[in-house]
């Protein structure tokens, strides 16, 4: 079973991500994922807030989110609706188009998931699910660097993509394919990002799921470093270099 980190403790801060880094490439995929079939039934599986709700107004489609957490969904545009990834409250070939941005991971039975998908959507439909690979070992990113441990729980947390099609395939999914949508480059000055609230525990999953000790020692290592070179002059850089994956199935 995944772990767990309480979206509706967190639900007021969760926006604060889009406003620090760029997703534009997870915002083409997913208008062009949607836009490929005009007035389609869409639902956004896992839609926290609605970022990507927001995006798709006006474009021709009927579009629902849901996600299990009612804290996060109150702060998303209607309609939406509250409901576990597992069990869609959709009938059979009843939507042409389901998606998940970095929610997959949270699902609690992700095969269960995948095989809702393929009993709502309709012949011709299509899933996408997009989030990070840590499996592939080619993430560079200041949380893995100071927090050791949150990488290792990604990786027991995340789906290889590998893995995700493999699934699809197996609960009868056809072209399943996975590529990049997203690269995530950040750098940023280290007091300005404690500052900004970019090390708060409610600034991403990863460092929500830390226990306290591996938090605090994290923080401690960050603020020796700051200092130590703050004592040559210099200031401490945070580098993130990240890769998501869209992975699509679908439906004939």
């Amino acid at each position: 079973m995944p772990l767990r980190v309480d979206y509706d403790a967190i639900a007021s801060a969760y926006d604060r991500r889009y406003q620090h880094n760029d997703f534009s490439g997870i915002g083409r995929a997913v208008t062009s994922f949607v836009d490929t079939k005009r007035g389609a039934r869409v639902v956004e599986v896992g839609c926290g807030t609605g970022r990507w709700l927001r995006l798709l107004r006006g474009r021709g489609t009927r579009v629902v989110g849901m996600d299990a957490s009612f804290g996060m969904l109150s702060h998303a545009p209607a309609p939406v609706l509250q409901a576990v990834a597992e069990q869609l409250p959709w009938p059979r070939r009843s939507i042409d188009r389901v998606f998940c941005v970095n929610a997959f991971h949270h699902f609690t039975d992700a095969v269960s998931f995948l095989g809702e998908a393929r009993r709502v959507l309709r012949r011709g439909g299509r899933l996408m699910t997009i989030g990070l690979d840590p499996h592939l070992g080619i993430d560079r990113w200041y949380i893995y660097h100071y927090f050791p441990s949150a990488l290792e729980l990604d990786r027991s947390r995340y789906v290889a993509t590998s893995q995700i099609r493999e699934w699809m395939h197996v609960v009868g999914f056809t072209d399943c394919v996975a590529h990049q949508v997203q690269h995530l480059r950040v750098c940023i000055d280290a007091r300005t990002a404690l500052e900004q609230g970019r090390l708060e525990r409610s600034a991403t999953s990863q460092l929500g799921l830390l226990t306290d000790e591996e938090y605090q020692q994290g923080l401690e290592r960050i603020r020796r470093d700051i200092e130590r070179d703050e004592a040559r002059g210099a200031s401490l850089d945070l580098t993130a270099d990240l890769h998501l994956f869209a992975t699509f199935g679908s439906v004939v």
